[in-house]
C-alpha cells in the first residue's frame, strides 16, 4: 500500500497540465512552426520597405532620365533648326545683295523672321543667362530686318552682309551656350542619381542591419527556451539536482516538452531517493544476519558445538569464504553508491610525487608478494587537482594492475603534461584486455576475461569509479597503447595550474 499510493504521486499531474494549456491558449501561445513564419515574415519587412524603395528610386530616377532626355532631344533639334535657319538666312541675304529683287527681298525677310521666331523661342525655353545674351541677337536681326526695309534694302548691298560675320558669331555663342546649359543639367541629372544611389545604400545599410537584428532576436527567442531544455536534460541524473519547475516561454511544443522534463527530473529525484534508502536498509539489514553465519561459521569451525568431520569441514570452509565474499561485495556496493554521490571537487595544489609515492607505499605489502616491478615516471612537479579523487583513481589502477598483471611482471606509473591535458598512465604487462571489451570495460560492473591473481572476488567496479573520477575532473578515461606493455589506461586531465 506504502509503494502504491508513492507511485501515484509520481504520476504526471493531467489537471494542473490541462490547466497550463488553457492559460497559455488563452495567451495565444504560437507553435514551433507559426514562431518560425511569424519570425520570418517579421524579418522580410525591412526587405520589403527596401524593395518599395528601390523601386520608388529606380521609377524616379527613371522618368528624371526620360524627362531629361526628351529636353535634351528638344534643344539638339532647336539648335539643329537654329544653324539651318541662320545658314538659310546668311544665303537669302548674301542673294538679295547680289541679285536685287522684291523676291529676293521677300526671301530675305522671311527667312530672317522664322530665324527670329526660332531664337525669341530658344530664349525663351533657355532662359536665365541666356536673356541678355539672346537680346543682342535678336537687336541685331531686327536691325537686318529694318535694312531690308529701307528703300527695299537696295540703298547699298555692302550694308546687309557687312553684318553677317557679327550674326554668325551670336549664333555660335548661342549654340555654345544652349549646348553648355545642356551639359550642366545632365552633370546635375548625375550628381542627383548619385545622391539616390547613396541615400539608397544608406537605407539598404541600415534596413540590413535591422533585418539582423531582428533575425538575431528571433533566434535568440526561439533558442533561448532549447537551451534550456538543453540544460535540464544534462541535469537529469545528477546528484544533487533539482527540478526546474518554473515553465518555459516559448513555443507550445517546447513548453509541453518543457513541463514533462520537469515532471521526469523529479521522478527521477525520487527515484534515487527510494534507491538511496533502498540501500541504506540493505547495508543495516545484511550486515547483522552476515555477522550472524560468520559467527556461526567461526562456532563450527572451532568445534563449539561438536567435533566435525572432514566434509562437514569442507562445507563450514565454504559458507565461511561465500560469506566473507558477499560480505565484501556488499561493502563494495555501498562504497561505490556513496562515491556516486560526490560532486563537489575540491582542488588543491599539490605534489603529484608525493601522492604516487603515497599510494605505491599502501600497495608495497601485495607488490612485494607478487614480486612486481614498479617503474614510476613524473615529469610534473606541481598539480592543481582533487587529492582525493586523484588518489582513488591512481589506487583503483595500481589495485586493477595487481589483480591481472603477470607474476613479476612490470608496472609503469607515467605522469607528463602533454599540451592542454595532464597525462597519467598506468601500464602493466599481463593478459591483454579483448578489443571488444574496449568500450564495455569501463562501464560498472563489467570484468575482462583474464582471471584474478589475487584472492578477491571482482565486482567490476574499478574502471568505472575510475571514469567516474575523471569526469568529476572534467577529464577522460580510455585505453591506450604502450610499447613494452599489455595494458595501458591512459587518464587525461584539464591543465589548471601544472607545471611541466
Amino acid at each position: 500500500m506504502k509503494s502504491t499510493s508513492h507511485a501515484s504521486s509520481l504520476t504526471l499531474p493531467t489537471a494542473s497540465r490541462r490547466h497550463f494549456s488553457l492559460k497559455h491558449l488563452s495567451l495565444q501561445q504560437l507553435s514551433l512552426q507559426q514562431r518560425l513564419i511569424v519570425s520570418f515574415a517579421i524579418a522580410l519587412i525591412p526587405l520589403a520597405v527596401l524593395l518599395w524603395q528601390g523601386h520608388t528610386v529606380f521609377q524616379r530616377i527613371t522618368v528624371m532620365a526620360q524627362t531629361e532626355a526628351q529636353a535634351a532631344m528638344r534643344e539638339a533639334r532647336q539648335v539643329e533648326n537654329l544653324d539651318r535657319l541662320a545658314v538659310d538666312s546668311e544665303r537669302a541675304l548674301r542673294q538679295h545683295a547680289v541679285v536685287t529683287s522684291d523676291n529676293t527681298l521677300t526671301q530675305s525677310q522671311q527667312a530672317l523672321q522664322e530665324y527670329r521666331q526660332a531664337v525669341s523661342a530658344a530664349c525663351l525655353l533657355m532662359g536665365g543667362e541666356t536673356a541678355t545674351h539672346c537680346s543682342g541677337h535678336l537687336q541685331l536681326i531686327d536691325a537686318q530686318l529694318a535694312a531690308l526695309g529701307t528703300s527695299n534694302g537696295a540703298s547699298n548691298p555692302n550694308t546687309l552682309t557687312s553684318d553677317l560675320p557679327q550674326l554668325r558669331q551670336h549664333q555660335s555663342e548661342l549654340t555654345e551656350h544652349i549646348w553648355r546649359q545642356l551639359n550642366q543639367r545632365l552633370e546635375a541629372q548625375g550628381e542627383i542619381i548619385q545622391q539616390e544611389q547613396q541615400a539608397l545604400y544608406w537605407q539598404t545599410l541600415t534596413l540590413v542591419l535591422l533585418t539582423a537584428v531582428m533575425v538575431v532576436g528571433s533566434s535568440r527567442r526561439i533558442a533561448a527556451p532549447i537551451q534550456r531544455l538543453d540544460r535540464m536534460i544534462r541535469s537529469l541524473g545528477q546528484p544533487g539536482a533539482t527540478p526546474d519547475h518554473k515553465g518555459i516561454q516559448g513555443p507550445r511544443e517546447l513548453n509541453e516538452l518543457g513541463e514533462r522534463l520537469t515532471w521526469l527530473s523529479g521522478r527521477l529525484q525520487q527515484l534515487e531517493a527510494l534507491r538511496l534508502a533502498l540501500l541504506r536498509h540493505a547495508a543495516h539489514e545484511l550486515k547483522t544476519p552476515l555477522a550472524s553465519i560468520k559467527e556461526g561459521c567461526s562456532l563450527l569451525e572451532e568445534g563449539i558445538t561438536g567435533p566435525l568431520t572432514g566434509p562437514q569441514r569442507e562445507v563450514v570452509a565454504l559458507l565461511s569464504g561465500s560469506t566473507d565474499r558477499l560480505a565484501q561485495l556488499t561493502e563494495q556496493l555501498l562504497d561505490y553508491n556513496q562515491w556516486l554521490q560526490q560532486t563537489e571537487v575540491r582542488r588543491q595544489t599539490l605534489s603529484p610525487s608525493a601522492l604516487i609515492n603515497d599510494t605505491l607505499s599502501q600497495h608495497q605489502l601485495a607488490l612485494h608478494q607478487r614480486g612486481m616491478n614498479v617503474q614510476v615516471v613524473c615529469t610534473v612537479d606541481r598539480l592543481h587537482t582533487d587529492p582525493t579523487l586523484f588518489q582513488r583513481m591512481l589506487d583503483n589502477l595500481i589495485t586493477n594492475a595487481l589483480a591481472y598483471g603477470a607474476d613479476a611482471g612490470q608496472i609503469h606509473i607515467r605522469l607528463e603534461h602533454q599540451s592542454p591535458w595532464v597525462v597519467l598512465e598506468v601500464a602493466n604487462t599481463g593478459p591483454a584486455i579483448p578489443a571488444h571489451l574496449h568500450q564495455s570495460i569501463f562501464e560498472p560492473f563489467q570484468r575482462g576475461d583474464a582471471p584474478r591473481q589475487d584472492s578477491l572476488q571482482s565486482s567490476g567496479l574499478g574502471l568505472s569509479i575510475v571514469t567516474d573520477c575523471a569526469r568529476l575532473l572534467e577529464g577522460r578515461a580510455g585505453l591506450a597503447e604502450h610499447t613494452g606493455y599489455d595494458v595501458c589506461v591512459r587518464i587525461q586531465l584539464p591543465v589548471r595550474g601544472a607545471n611541466a
